[in-house]
């Protein structure tokens, strides 16, 4: 039952990177743009996540409970370590929930709504960084503990280490890889939808929407290349400073954690190749595989423990009976969500190539 409830938790790990770090990326490539965007691809960015945006975060809230009811003392101890950098990622997503709703309110007012749009960018970058600087935190295997598991570092800069500021900025960078990946996909559906409706008699006005389109696609193709080939840089000199002072984590890599590894550099290297070969359905899936081979190397490198090195699963279980409970409503909740969430994306994100 551990072992299954582990899995569980991981899968919603990988479903909140792959689908929630995509919409953070399209808040971060704001800053990258120095908010010059036009209106026409901040919409289609909008349009991007606005169907399912609102949803992504149930994987994590669903994560939290999981984990508070099948592994208390984990749950205390990594709120307890890792409080500041969670309590900074709830501020930033919250205060982007807000400026998304505002930013649509103010569109007649253009201060007011350049205003939200800062908001939303800045707020979508404080989430996952402080996001990813907390995993990077337990997966150091630095934190302090006493011998009863419960932490008796410093609760303001205790999770601070070489390996939770890589890992925050190398989540930022992911999401942004992710976002610009998912941005072409959308853009060549927005012309499939264009050419469908005026097939070959376009107007002069509606010529330019197109070839507005098409530039913006091919900005959003250059994106992604760059910021593709430089999170395989990035990757590396993560392995480079894992390797040198992170020999627990390290170990779990090379024991278990390395068919992750490799499917994370191979499914980058395609995402890549498909971008660069104008096959965006690829691209999109090869993206979403690295996303999802990230985390899930993570957790095999630090299995059995949940947090290093004060608790292990098996330590911190609730007692079998709350665990087999915990597990019939699991499922008996995914009979329901699941078929939502497919009904979902086939309404608001099917196209072809």
């Amino acid at each position: 039952m551990i072992t299954t409830i582990l899995i569980i938790l991981l899968a919603a790990l990988v479903l909140y990177v792959v689908l929630g770090g995509a919409d953070f990326g399209a808040g971060i490539w704001e800053f990258n743009t120095q908010f010059k965007s036009s209106e026409l691809e901040r919409n289609m960015i909008y349009h991007a996540i606005g169907p399912v945006w609102e949803t992504n975060h149930v994987w994590l809230i669903f994560v939290m409970v999981l984990l508070f009811g099948a592994f208390p003392p984990a749950f205390a101890a990594i709120n307890q370590a890792i409080f500041v950098p969670l309590l900074l990622a709830l501020v930033g997503i919250v205060f982007r929930g807000a400026a998304y709703a505002f930013r649509s309110q103010a569109k007649s007012d253009t201060a007011k709504s350049q205003a939200w749009v800062f908001v939303f960018a800045f707020a979508s970058v404080l989430a996952p960084l402080f996001l990813g600087a907390g995993v990077g935190a337990i997966a150091s295997h630095k934190l302090s503990f006493d011998a009863a598991g419960a932490f008796n570092g410093s609760y303001l800069y205790g999770w601070v280490n070489s390996l939770s500021i890589f890992c925050g900025f190398f989540t930022v960078g992911l999401c942004a890889y992710a976002s610009a990946t998912y941005m072409i996909r959308e853009s060549n559906l927005l012309l499939c939808e264009l050419e469908k409706k005026h097939e070959s008699n376009l107007t002069p006005s509606e010529d330019s929407e197109v070839q507005s389109v098409q530039l913006i696609e091919m900005r959003w193709r250059k994106r992604a290349l760059f910021v593709g080939s430089l999170m395989g840089v990035l990757a590396i000199c993560g392995l480079a400073l894992v390797f040198s002072e992170y020999k627990e984590l390290w170990n779990g890599l090379m024991v278990r954690g390395w068919p992750a590894i490799l499917v994370s550099m191979t499914s980058g290297l395609l995402s890549l190749w498909a971008i660069y070969k104008h096959r965006t359905n690829l691209a999109t899936v090869g993206v979403s595989i690295t996303c999802a081979s990230v985390v899930i190397g993570w957790g095999l490198a630090q299995y059995p423990y949940i947090v290093p090195p004060a608790w292990t699963a098996s330590d911190a279980a609730s007692p079998d009976a709350a665990l087999k409970a915990i597990l019939w409503a699991t499922a008996i909740g995914s009979t329901l969500l699941v078929p939502a969430l497919i009904l979902l994306f086939k309404i608001f994100k099917s196209g072809t190539e």
